[in-house]
C-alpha cells in the first residue's frame, strides 16, 4: 500500500468508505456496512454493486478528500471492477484508492499504475465457489481495518467466542432443523424476507447459496416493502411458493406484529388458498451481531445443502459467460486448479499448449 495513503488513513482523514464489488465481493462489503452500523463505528459505508456509478454515489462525493474507495474483486477478473478502476483513476488518480483482490487482471493493472494493492492469500481456497469463504473475508476486513486505525479494536475475542458458539450450537438437532426446513422448501420458488439490517448483511448471500448451491429460484425483499407490493402475488398460487422470514429477537413491536400478520395470512394450511404456500421463520435470537450473523450464515448454508441434494441439475458456465469473467469457467478451473495468486493471464503455459496440440 502507498505509504502516504496509509498515513492519511491512520490519521483519520476518511469519514466515508465506498466499496465497489460484484457477486461475492459485494456480499462481504455489505456485511462490513451492516457491522459498522451495528457497532456504531463513525465511518459511513456505501456499497456499489452495479456498472453505473452515478445511480449509487454522486461523483463529487467520490472525489471528496474524506472518501476512501475500496474495490473488492476476489478473482481479479470481473469486468465491472476493472472498468470502475479505470473510472476512479480518471477521476481521482491513485490518491484515495485501494484494490483488494486475489490477483488476476486487476492486480496487474494496479502494479502497472502504482495503485495501492492488498492481495488475499487464503490457505485452503475453494477453487469453484468463493462464497464459502465469506466469513473469512469478513474477518480479514476486520483485521485490516484495525491495523489501519479505522476501527478501535480487531474484534478477535468476539470472533473466537463465535467459533465456540458455533461448535456447540451446530449439533444433530440443529442440522435436523435445517433439513426439515429444506424439505418444506422443496420444489418451491422462494422469497427471503428480512428487516433492513439483515437484508443487507445476510439475505444477499443466502439468496446466492440457494440459487447457486441448491439451484432453486430464490430472491429477496425487505419485509415491510414486501407487505405493500409483492404479497398480492400469493393470493392463490398455482405453483408452490415459500416465504422465509428472518426474525430478529430484538426487532421492534411493529416488525414482530408484521411477521405475525404474515404468518396468520399464509401459515394456516386450513386456508384453501395456502395449499401451495410454505411459511418458514429463521430465528436470529443470539446475543450479539457476530453470533446472529454466523449462525444465520451457516444455518442457511446447511439448508441450501439439503435442498441441493434434491437437485438433479448439470451446471453450465452461466455465471462465467454472463458476467464475462473467464476465471470461473470450467476451462480455467482445469488449467488453474488453485485459487491463490490468481494469474493476470489465463493463457496456458507453452508446455501445456504443446501438449494440448498433440492431444488434439
Amino acid at each position: 500500500m502507498d505509504e502516504d495513503l496509509r498515513e492519511r488513513i491512520e490519521a483519520g482523514q476518511f469519514k466515508r468508505i465506498v466499496f465497489y464489488g460484484m457477486g461475492c465481493s459485494s456480499v462481504v462489503s455489505d456485511i462490513v456496512k451492516g457491522f459498522f452500523l451495528s457497532e456504531r463505528i463513525p465511518v459511513q459505508v456505501q456499497v456499489i454493486n452495479d456498472y453505473d456509478l452515478d445511480w449509487f454515489v454522486d461523483r463529487e462525493v467520490m472525489k471528496d478528500p474524506s472518501t476512501l474507495t475500496i474495490i473488492v474483486c476476489y478473482s481479479g477478473w470481473s469486468v465491472e471492477p476493472c472498468l470502475f478502476y479505470d473510472t476512479m483513476r480518471e477521476m481521482t488518480g491513485n490518491r484515495n484508492l485501494i484494490v483488494l483482490t486475489g490477483g488476476g487482471k486487476i492486480a496487474g493493472l494496479c502494479r502497472e499504475n502504482g495503485s495501492s494493492l492488498i492481495q488475499y492469500k487464503l490457505r485452503h481456497a475453494d477453487r469453484e465457489y468463493p462464497l464459502y469463504h465469506v466469513q473469512q473475508f469478513f474477518a480479514i476486513f476486520l483485521d485490516l481495518f484495525h491495523k489501519l486505525g479505522i476501527t478501535p479494536r480487531p474484534y478477535r475475542e468476539g470472533l473466537e467466542e463465535s467459533v465456540e458458539f458455533l461448535k456447540n450450537t451446530f449439533d444433530d438437532s440443529t442440522l435436523q432443523r435445517a433439513q426439515d426446513i429444506a424439505e418444506k422448501l422443496r420444489d418451491s420458488r422462494i422469497v427471503l424476507l428480512g428487516t433492513a439490517d439483515w437484508y443487507v448483511t445476510l439475505l444477499k448471500q443466502t439468496t446466492m447459496f440457494f440459487n447457486e448451491i441448491a439451484m432453486v429460484p430464490t430472491h429477496r425483499n425487505l419485509l415491510h416493502e414486501f407487505s405493500h407490493t409483492e404479497v398480492a402475488a400469493y393470493s392463490d398460487p398455482s405453483a408452490k411458493q415459500a416465504l422465509v422470514v428472518f426474525r430478529d429477537s430484538e426487532a421492534d413491536d411493529y416488525t414482530r406484529k408484521k411477521i405475525q400478520t404474515l404468518e396468520g395470512l399464509f401459515g394456516d394450511k386450513g386456508v384453501a388458498q395456502n395449499k401451495n404456500i410454505e411459511f418458514v421463520t429463521v430465528d436470529l435470537d443470539q446475543e450479539d451481531f457476530f453470533k446472529k450473523f454466523f449462525f444465520g450464515h451457516f444455518f442457511t448454508v446447511y439448508i441450501a445443502y439439503y435442498l441441493g441434494l434434491h437437485a438433479d441439475v448439470t451446471g453450465r458456465d452461466l455465471i462465467s459467460v454472463a458476467a464475462g469473467n473467464p476465471w470461473w469457467s470450467q476451462r480455467s478451473i482445469e488449467l488453474f486448479p488453485k485459487c491463490v495468486d490468481i494469474p493476470s493471464s489465463l493463457e496456458p503455459k507453452p508446455a501445456e499448449s504443446t501438449e494440448s496440440a498433440a492431444v488434439g
